[in-house]
């Protein structure tokens, strides 16, 4: 009797582990369609103990994991047209290749990009803007002052948003690229106007961190800025930092091919 009972439970123990696996498969597969597109894994009902279905999904799920570990490419979004009456150039930043870009709108002075998706997080940031001023007055960015000095919107021209003039300065920096080109950087965070607060207390809770990087180039001021929710900035701030501290300006412009 004793014999039959460890029989069993060794029989309960096998079907558990067996149940076990189809289940973590399957969360796996759930997990990756929705954060990997175009990644799919075939699971049946049958295949519980098919040793080489089994393989065949951890070899997929490897490859998964392989592709998309590490930010180890970074890609330069373009804005602006180089521009001769006015002195214009390109200028860019760099994103990582694993994370998409919402498509860009190029006007005669200004880039807009959409949502940029970090596919382990979701939505990184609202967008990002470039835009340029030309004949701006200063012949660097050093001549405005120290970066945490400055009101970043009123003297970058952003202060005809409302968000923008309410904000306040998390952080600034001096940043200098390796072409002596010199950079200021800055984080805001920026509090719902009171028109549109249901509460005073709900407008103590900021719904926008700008992220802000500023240069000027042969008397051309250019400004990107990336706008981001207060939990964007809790998942990927790091991530959006570098991508605002790739920022430059005066790159060559982009051949017509997109090379």
């Amino acid at each position: 009797v004793k014999s039959k009972s460890v029989d069993d439970v060794e029989r309960e123990v096998v079907r558990r582990r067996a149940v076990l696996m189809t289940m973590t498969r399957a969360l796996a597969a759930v997990y990756v369609a929705q954060r990997v597109p175009g990644a799919a894994f075939a699971l049946t009902s049958d295949d519980t103990d098919d040793d080489a279905s089994q393989e065949a999904i951890e070899a997929q799920m490897r490859a998964v994991m392989e592709r998309q570990s590490g930010e180890q490419v970074f890609v330069k979004q373009v804005g602006l047209q180089s521009n001769a009456t006015d002195g214009v150039k390109a200028c860019a930043f760099e994103i990582s290749n694993l994370w998409r870009v919402g498509e860009a709108t190029t006007n005669d002075l200004s880039t807009e990009w959409g949502e940029i998706i970090d596919p382990v997080n979701g939505e990184a940031a609202r967008g990002a803007l470039v835009f340029a001023t030309p004949n701006f007055g200063a012949k660097s960015i050093v001549d405005l002052g120290k970066p945490e000095d400055i009101s970043v919107a009123k003297v970058l021209g952003l202060d005809g948003d409302d968000f923008y003039r309410r904000a306040d300065m998390l952080g600034a920096a001096k940043r200098v690229d390796k072409n002596n080109q010199v950079y200021y950087d800055w984080e805001l965070i920026a509090s719902p106007p009171s028109a549109s607060c249901s509460s005073a207390i709900g407008c103590l809770y900021p719904e926008h961190i700008f992220l802000i990087s500023a240069s000027v180039l042969d008397g051309v001021l250019y400004v990107l800025s990336i706008d981001a929710t207060p939990a964007n900035w809790r998942t990927t701030g790091s991530s959006m930092k570098k991508m605002r501290n790739s920022f430059e300006v005066g790159i060559a412009a982009p051949s017509s091919d997109g090379a």
